[in-house]
């Protein structure tokens, strides 16, 4: 069932950089952006050349990722809803050859270039939030660099689930847990890992009492002693994954 032009402007008004916008200007932005579901691993479809669009996650939860020549791949980011992405395309650099995938069933709308750039010239603050936002994602993607170079698949497993509980965690009777069941598989394309490390990192981190796994999800079971392990340097001349 289509939503109602109130239903779009309420959900566009909790995005992020949108928060500055006026009634008025929102409810233009959801006359002009296409909305469409998807389903968890449905692919979103890839953008034509010369057709760059900003994207906006109403609701859900995506993963941005690139293949590689192998077929494997490496995950970007997670975005969660109520932020945006693509932004990199509509900033004229070129969105290559990144995709996005729905990992929980997800709710995105689409604004065309010339729409974005329009919104902007009305209101600087929408470039300013773009601006903390793309800063934002680039102190994680230094961090996550950092982690790369310093620790071993254990660690960086660790420090994963400590993020994903942060944006995804859901508090419950028996603690967090992060409600997206990942596989093994996704997780290692988020730390550079093949599939068969991550579950022996897992498998340590769940007899360290660290974490567990009900119904594919991951609790927290001791969080110290998970942020111990996620500290956990690799020692000199030892980086393998």
């Amino acid at each position: 069932m289509p939503l109602s032009l109130a239903e779009k402007v309420r959900m566009l008004s909790m995005v992020d950089v949108f928060e500055s916008l006026s009634e008025e200007d929102l409810e233009r932005l959801a006359h002009l952006a296409r909305d469409a579901t998807y389903e968890r691993g449905e692919e979103l479809p890839e953008p034509q050349e010369g057709d760059e669009r900003l994207y906006v996650l109403k609701e859900g939860r995506v993963q941005l990722y690139v293949r590689l020549p192998n077929k494997g791949e490496i995950t970007l980011s997670v975005v969660e809803g109520g932020s945006i992405f693509g932004e990199i395309a509509v900033c004229g650099q070129g969105s290559g050859k990144v995709r996005a995938r729905a990992l929980v069933p997800s709710l995105v709308c689409t604004l065309k270039t010339e729409v974005l750039e329009q919104l902007i010239e009305r209101n600087p603050a929408v470039a300013l939030a773009i601006v903390r936002m793309l800063s934002d994602r680039l102190r994680q993607a230094e961090v996550h660099f950092a982690e790369l170079a310093h620790k071993q698949v254990p660690a960086r497993l660790a420090s994963l689930i400590l993020r994903l509980s942060a944006s995804e965690g859901i508090v419950g009777r028996e603690g967090i847990r992060i409600d997206t069941p990942y596989t093994h598989k996704q997780l290692g394309t988020m730390i550079c890992a093949n599939r068969e490390a991550v579950t022996k990192a897992m498998k340590d981190l769940r007899e360290k009492g660290a974490v567990e796994v009900v119904r594919r999800r991951i609790h927290l079971a001791d969080r110290e002693v998970l942020e111990r392990e996620a500290e956990a340097q690799a020692p000199a001349q030892s980086l393998r994954t």
